[in-house]
């Protein structure tokens, strides 16, 4: 007997052994992190929403994306950290479902819980990816792939072209030169618009052909516009338009923006949903003219630029119907675009592609250190139910089809230091991780949009 159980167990430690070496196989996290007991009604909605220490990775709590299916996609931008606890050290996907109380895990577990579109906020910008000449580093990218394709996510790349975060390399005629960019101006060794070109679609052709089969939409073009036209030197030291100007003599220096979006089409191929992204398009009247020329003119002159990203950046004290117009004017866009591209007719688009809510506003506009009141994050909840209710009317007629969030959760927001160093409360999810009015606000739009 004795020998039958010491064989038994030599079996069981040699199955062990071989099975070790097999990667496991990852749950469907969508399922594994929810209880798909859930309804998704009112009833249920308002049951939870007064419990203030519900936590975003708890397993009774609705996904959020799933109050949006069969509107449109619900995302979230996040720094590559953040998903890291998915990942062993050796760069492989593991099983992170089991209850935990560690922060990091948890965010995790939001982000591949409630969202079905990923963004990563900084590490597929350009001076991230290409730090030297053919140098090139997706490392994080790869791994905003796997965390796409565990969780069924879509991903939006963010961004191609901006001016800042973007290799000061680039804009120098000799790459190795240490010198600042306007130092460069002044000795006259600025690159070339050439040199610039050919940097530019070099990185675009290198960048597609390792992500294109995997992230479908691109932020090609970031901030390219100040409050009436292009940006130049003066504003935030941008070069773009400085070194590549005004290539085909139209009197627009706005042609490194069509290089990039011809050179991004040429290397991503037609599926390819190829966007420009810019902040103050909700109030900012001449930005949003400027936007339209400028789209409308690239358009005409066959340039397929396949709709625009409203960043979002708004306050608790936003005006949503004012922001209601501008998404209007920007809309209408599909007119000129089904009229130049009729193959691809209904495919122009607005996401909402950076959305937060600054809540500084008024007498406390300049505040720093601030305890909020349930009585304010009420309100800051019942700003996001009129904002997303304003944006499921675009849903309706096609225009809009995603929605992003800029961040996780209160303590993961950029506003905590721009425009100075303070504790902000932007997101839907406060510090320690606890759903907050917001949260709910953003859910009851949805479910009041579907009466």
């Amino acid at each position: 007997m004795k020998r039958i159980i010491s064989l038994a167990l030599a079996f069981a430690m040699i199955i062990g052994l071989v099975g070790c070496g097999a990667p496991k196989e990852l749950p469907d996290y969508k399922t594994a992190l929810t209880d798909q007991s859930l309804d998704y009604s009112l009833d249920e909605l308002e049951s939870m929403s007064w419990d203030r220490s519900l936590l975003i990775s708890d397993y009774e709590v609705p996904a959020l994306y799933k109050y949006f299916e069969g509107l449109c996609d619900i995302g979230v931008a996040f720094g590559a950290n953040q998903i890291y606890p998915m990942f062993n050290e050796k760069g492989e996907g593991i099983d992170i479902t089991a209850e935990t109380d560690d922060l990091n895990t948890n965010i995790t577990k939001g982000i591949l819980k409630h969202y079905n579109m990923y963004v990563l906020g900084n590490e597929l910008k350009s001076d991230h990816c290409n730090p030297a000449p053919d140098t090139y580093d997706f490392d994080d990218g790869d791994k905003l792939v796997a965390a796409g394709k565990a969780a069924g996510a879509k991903l939006r790349g963010h961004t191609i072209v901006w001016h800042t975060q973007v290799p000061q390399w680039w804009f120098k005629a000799d790459p190795n030169d240490q010198s600042t960019l306007d130092q460069c101006k002044a000795n006259g060794t600025l690159a070339t618009r050439e040199q610039l070109t050919e940097r530019l679609t070099t990185y675009i052709n290198a960048l597609m052909e390792h992500f294109k089969d995997d992230i479908k939409i691109w932020d090609v073009c970031n901030e390219v516009l100040n409050a009436t036209g292009i940006r130049q030197v003066s504003d935030d030291n941008s070069y773009w338009a400085e070194i590549i100007g005004d290539v085909d003599g139209n009197g627009y220096s706005d042609d490194y923006v069509e290089i990039a979006f011809n050179a991004a089409r040429a290397a991503g191929g037609e599926d390819q949903v190829l966007m420009i992204n810019d902040f103050n398009l909700e109030w900012q009247d001449t930005k949003v003219q400027a936007m339209y020329d400028m789209v409308e003119r690239m358009l005409r002159k066959g340039v397929r630029i396949d709709g625009v990203g409203f960043q979002s950046h708004i306050s608790l004290d936003c005006n949503v119907e004012k922001y209601r117009s501008c998404i209007e004017k920007i809309a209408s866009l599909s007119e000129v675009y089904d009229e130049c591209f009729p193959e691809y007719k209904g495919n122009f688009r607005v996401e909402i592609t950076e959305l937060d809510m600054n809540m500084f506003i008024g007498a406390n506009s300049d505040g720093s250190y601030y305890k909020w009141s349930e009585e304010e994050f009420n309100q800051q909840g019942d700003k996001y139910y009129e904002l997303i209710s304003m944006f499921l009317d675009f849903v309706d007629e096609g225009v809009i089809d995603a929605i992003v969030f800029w961040g996780t959760d209160d303590e993961n927001s950029w506003l905590n230091t721009t425009p100075k160093l303070r504790r902000n409360a932007a997101m839907l999810v406060d510090r320690d991780l606890t759903i907050k009015p917001a949260f709910w606000g953003v859910a009851k739009a949805a479910i009041d949009h579907r009466k």
